[in-house]
């Protein structure tokens, strides 16, 4: 027995041991991660914003523009919004729901198919009133056809193309609204709102067919678009598989689609050069327009909604899409009602909800400083880990917009700025940040190049005007 005890000791403090590890592995992770933080924090890049004045690129193309809106609520949720989205200038206003919520369909005691776009009509209307044109998600499957529920396959392939066809000639007919150049998105994120394959027996690819052949039956129809798939996310698969059947069936196809919510904002430059690579073999799909018909940086509800967050995101959202996509529709115009009347919730809403006030968030005021970017893009370099800019000239004005997003919220820079190749003069420079009213200042500048500093806080943007002075040529050597 005693020869045993010092073995049993040994045991015993192994075992102490094994628990005190089991309890400090914790801490030790969350030291392990506070260090990678601290050390990605401190080796990430500072901005040092070079704008060279002569160096133009593209036109600008605003493709940011355009937005999408929830079905949080069976009614028009726009009307109440629309004299304030159209200080955005939109040039498409997305909704989805059209034949679920409007009841737009109904079957007959005969067993014929009546249509009656009432409700959708008013929410057209409000639409129109923005100044925007609409942009269709063919959804869900009108109860009146579906084999179950509306996220079922219809009874027959048949009626869904009849519901797609009058739908067109409904919107798109010069025998009805009238309208040219509207968007039609067939579905809305199939992959998870029926749980739709791109094989097998509730195959999207064939709700596509058929919905193309109700496109194709629409009669006395002005220019239209149609297209898909309207993805969650960006799946190499379904690209594939839906470029292959198009080709193969020789279906019409307008557009392709996807939805892309991230904290990353270089994913929407990769998402575009994937989708690239992928259609290459196809070239007659591969330089088809690309639309990201729902964007944010959570799919879920999150209070950065509500912040300067959001707004910093989205700035760096289309620094990064500036030339991939042909448009890119934000999520979403308004939010729905919190059931705790609570004005802030962390929707996506560029507006609150008008039952508590209709407040715009400061994404809002983003899209607002996008707005001033216009003319042809200028060459910008020197941007950092967090501040990211799009410069432009437009007539004897060039702007910057700068956004500081992190994610985490702790950067703030002192950003240099410097013009490159001006003329000698007095330039007035107007600075604006979200939220706060525009300053000015009046700069003689005897050399050809004007340095600025702007302190940055995190998460928040910065428009910068310079004002070149009617006596001078703006640029050397035009």
């Amino acid at each position: 027995m005693k020869k045993r005890m010092p073995h049993r000791r040994s045991a015993y403090l192994s075992l102490i041991a094994t628990l005190l590890l089991l309890v400090a592995l914790p801490f030790l992770y969350i030291g392990i991660q506070t260090t990678h933080e601290f050390l990605t924090r401190a080796t990430g890049t500072k901005a040092a914003i070079i704008v060279d004045t002569t160096n133009l690129l593209e036109p600008i193309q605003p493709s940011w523009n355009s937005f999408a809106q929830g079905g949080e609520e069976q009614k028009n949720m726009l009307k109440p919004v629309s004299s304030k989205i159209a200080e955005l200038s939109p040039r498409y206003i997305r909704i989805d729901h059209i034949y679920d919520h409007h009841r737009v369909v109904r079957r007959t005691a005969s067993g014929t198919l009546e249509f009656d776009f009432k409700a959708v009509d008013d929410i057209v209307a409000s639409i129109l009133n923005t100044g925007a044109k609409p942009f269709f998600a063919l959804s869900y499957m009108p109860q009146a056809i579906a084999q179950s529920d509306i996220l079922s396959v219809p009874r027959d392939w048949n009626e869904w193309a009849l519901v797609v066809q009058r739908t067109i000639e409904r919107y798109s007919g010069k025998d009805g609204i009238n309208l040219s150049d509207v968007q039609y998105e067939v579905w809305n994120e199939p992959d998870l709102f029926g749980n739709w394959k791109y094989a097998g027996n509730k195959n999207y690819l064939t709700l596509y067919e058929f919905a193309v052949k109700g496109a194709q039956n629409a009669q006395n129809v002005n220019e239209f678009k149609i297209g898909g798939p309207a993805t969650t996310q960006l799946y190499k698969n379904w690209i594939v598989a839906f470029a292959d059947y198009v080709t193969q069936n020789k279906l019409r196809l307008d557009f392709i689609s996807w939805h892309r919510y991230t904290t990353d904002p270089t994913q929407f430059a990769k998402d575009a050069s994937e989708v690239t690579g992928w259609l290459f073999s196809y070239p007659e799909l591969v330089a088809l327009p690309r639309i990201i018909s729902e964007w944010g940086f959570d799919s879920d509800v999150h209070p950065g909604y509500d912040t300067n967050l959001a707004a910093a995101h989205s700035v760096a959202v289309i620094r990064q899409a500036i030339n991939g996509y042909a448009a890119l529709f934000a999520f979403e115009v308004v939010d729905g009602p919190d059931p705790a009347n609570r004005k802030f919730w962390g929707r996506w809403g560029l507006l609150t909800h008008p039952s508590s006030g209709i407040t715009p968030k400061p994404r809002f005021q983003a899209f607002k400083l996008l707005q001033a970017l216009t003319g042809q893009r200028l060459h910008l370099e020197g941007e950092g880990t967090w501040v990211t800019g799009l410069a432009a000239k437009d007539g004897q004005i060039i702007r910057v917009l700068l956004s500081n997003y992190d994610y985490a919220g702790r950067n703030t820079e002192m950003v240099p700025v410097t013009f490159t190749h001006l003329q000698p003069g007095n330039y007035e420079l107007k600075r604006t940040f979200l939220g706060k009213d525009t300053t000015s200042e009046t700069i003689a500048l005897s050399g050809d190049t004007l340095p600025v500093s702007v302190i940055m806080s995190a998460n928040n943007v910065a428009l910068l005007e310079l004002l070149v002075p009617e006596t001078v040529n703006p640029f050397l050597g035009n």
